[in-house]
């Protein structure tokens, strides 16, 4: 199994706007839309200043968290499942 991992890229010029831009991606091996960059998929919408990354970092954050909660009750459900069997 194949796993990936998070990293982001900084352009000093995104081709689209002409200004500073970031953004967060999955890392793979395929090609990405941004600036051709080497990239899986985006994960966070080009930011053009930190303030704008740092509330996609949160963001990402707060939807890894709520996934965390699901996966407790589940994994915490079959245990005690198992326990009364």
């Amino acid at each position: 199994m194949e796993t990936s991992s998070l990293d982001f890229v900084y352009l000093e010029s995104d081709p689209r706007t002409l200004q500073p831009s970031a953004c967060i991606y999955l890392k793979t091996g395929a090609r990405d839309d941004y600036a051709g960059i080497k990239a899986g998929k985006l994960l966070s919408s080009p930011c053009r200043s930190l303030i704008e990354l740092d509330a996609e970092i949160r963001r990402l954050h707060a939807e890894l968290e709520e996934i965390r909660a699901r996966a407790k009750k589940k994994f915490y459900r079959a245990h005690a499942m198992a326990a009364g069997a």
